[in-house]
């Protein structure tokens, strides 16, 4: 959610803060804009919607600048409320991910010392600010850190100056890191913006300023303004391609990218898992916690846990912990799910809980995030980057992981890896344009239809959550999931002539329970869409998926992934960047 991309370097600052951007463009975002430094002056750029195929050589030569990717929070998509925002004077411009809290009380007492506002925004009122310290103290990096000291709220800045070659940038939640290259520097939002640059990162840790002044970086403490230490790292395997490799979307290449994905997750030895597996034994309650379809995960993993190893789990939604928090307890252990690792909500549930005395395990997608960085165990999918706004390949690796770790601690470590190479194995031919053709067609019936529900039980209630959300975010059809054995309690009665229900079905011990609840559909006059290993006479259409044993339940999301993508399409939306959502959920 934002993004913030400075670059300092030999030349063609524009070209490589485009293509920080662009690399960026997965968090989500409905404007843009760049900074550039050229003889003594800024020249600033914003625009509305998508960056696009630019021409950087229509922008000044300069070998300094920001970028910026904004997502509205205060204030509407306009050109007046992109980010970067400018000083009176024009010696600064100031950049932004996250929220000032308390922006409303900081407005009136700048307006009453005669600051004038442009914009709409939150973040014109750290601009004013940092203006008026600038009235007391001479240094920019001074008044930056004081004003920042009066904000809050999740906040990180990035601050251009004009004078001299200076950037200057702040964390407080949401994150930040430097990327240090030959002769260049990057300040991004994540390792990915420049991970086709260089693998050597600084990670701006909570309370940091990081400067770039006469031609190298210095770290200094933002409650005390002292220098402070920091470490480069070398980050492995981080350069990564972002490219659609021949498909239309990004969303379609990552879900068939599923097909190997799936097996990058658990490529884990029992050694590497051996102190988790203890500490889950050890814990008197283990935690999963997340956000979006990251908290479906860590339903589904708690449901892994309780069914195959007989752990008490409980899944808890990160924004929704405030009547758990004085039951964390040093005996407890928390798993946290997050595809970026920054999701702001997960964060703070995750912080408390260390506050608290617990352990904390995280699952993500991305090195070097917060999450994985203030977790005792860290793990890492392998999926590579998730371009998509919506989540595909990151959930079924994330699965995959939980499920392995749910058979070792059950003593069927080779039971769990088995199932899910020949999960891998089986959707190699899967994915084929026949399939894809069916569910077009199938799409082509369902974008007339304004609901559509998704029954499942057991193993496969989460999956139910998880594929309606799916629908939900990319074509904007209202869809919900439910338990199997809810219809009885109210929900039937939204059940009317050629109204669109999805059974998920698996061969276990829900099977029965679930034709039953499909046979009460299709009494009422439901259409009913049979997604599974087992089909059925009730069904008018069953879309079969693999038959892999205890990972059967993690095939059965990709026919609704599939779903979602082909009706956004034939509704004319762009699948890879659904309206109103950001992908990387940095503020709370």
């Amino acid at each position: 959610m934002c993004g913030v991309f400075g670059y300092v370097g030999k030349s063609g600052a524009a070209g490589k803060i485009v293509n920080g951007l662009k690399r960026l463009e997965y968090r989500g975002y409905d404007s843009w804009g760049i900074a550039v430094v050229k003889e003594g002056e800024i020249e600033v750029t914003k625009k509305v919607g998508a960056i696009g195929d630019l021409d950087v050589g229509e922008w000044p030569e300069s070998h300094i600048g920001v970028g910026h990717t904004r997502w509205a929070t205060h204030g509407g998509v306009t050109e007046v409320n992109a980010h970067p925002h400018f000083s009176t004077d024009k010696s600064f411009v100031l950049a932004q991910n996250g929220i000032v809290e308390n922006y409303q009380d900081l407005k009136k007492n700048l307006i009453n010392e005669d600051f004038e506002f442009i914009s709409e925004t939150d973040t014109e009122v750290i601009v004013r600010l940092v203006e008026d310290k600038l009235k007391s103290v001479s240094d920019l990096r001074e008044a930056v850190r004081l004003a920042f000291l009066d904000l809050e709220g999740r906040n990180t800045i990035v601050v251009l100056s004009s004078k001299i070659d200076h950037v200057i940038a702040v964390r407080n939640g949401s994150p930040l890191v430097v990327g240090v290259g030959s002769g260049e520097y990057f300040f991004a939002s994540d390792t990915l913006s420049f991970a086709d640059k260089t693998s050597r990162v600084v990670f701006i840790n909570d309370g940091e300023i990081v400067e770039y002044k006469d031609g190298e970086i210095s770290v200094f403490d933002a409650e005390s303004g002292k220098k402070i230490d920091f470490t480069i790292e070398e980050l492995e395997n981080l350069d990564v391609d972002v490219d659609k490799s021949g498909y239309d979307h990004f969303m379609l290449k990552e879900i068939v990218e599923q097909k190997d994905t799936v097996r990058s997750a658990v490529q884990y030895s029992m050694k590497e898992l051996e102190p988790l597996i203890g500490t889950v034994k050890k814990s008197s309650t283990v935690y999963t916690i997340g956000a979006g379809t990251a908290s479906y995960e860590a339903g589904q993993a708690a449901y892994f846990l309780r069914k195959i190893a007989g752990v008490k789990a409980v899944e808890l939604k990160s924004y929704e912990v405030d009547s758990y928090r004085d039951l964390f307890s040093p005996n407890d252990l928390i798993i946290a799910y997050s595809q970026s690792g920054e999701t702001a909500d997960t964060v703070e549930a995750v912080e408390f809980a260390i506050s608290r005395g617990a352990k904390v395990a995280s699952i993500v997608n991305m090195l070097g995030s917060t999450l994985t960085r203030i977790s005792d165990m860290p793990f890492f999918v392998r999926s590579g980057p998730e371009i998509c706004v919506c989540s595909t390949k990151a959930f079924s690796a994330k699965l995959s992981w939980s499920l392995l770790v749910s058979c070792a601690i059950a003593g069927k470590y080779d039971e769990a890896k088995k199932s899910i190479y020949c999960l891998s194995d089986m959707l190699q031919s899967y994915f084929s344009d026949k399939l894809f053709e069916r569910i077009r067609d199938l799409s082509r019936k369902l974008k007339k239809s304004d609901h559509a529900f998704i029954l499942g039980r057991g193993q496969n209630y989460y999956i139910t959550l998880e594929s309606a959300l799916k629908i939900k975010e990319i074509s904007y059809l209202h869809a919900e999931g439910f338990a199997g054995g809810e219809l009885k309690h109210g929900v039937i009665a939204l059940i009317e002539k050629g109204t669109p229900v999805f059974v998920l079905i698996g061969k276990d011990e829900e099977k029965e329970n679930i034709i039953s609840a499909a046979a009460e559909v299709k009494a009422r006059g439901a259409w009913l869409i049979g997604v599974g290993q087992v089909e059925n006479e009730l069904f008018d259409e069953f879309i079969a998926t693999p038959d892999v044993g205890v990972a059967s339940c993690i095939s059965n999301v990709i026919p609704f992934q599939l779903v979602s993508y082909f009706l956004a399409l034939e509704l004319g939306y762009d699948p890879d960047k659904p309206r109103n959502l950001a992908k990387s959920v940095t503020v709370k």
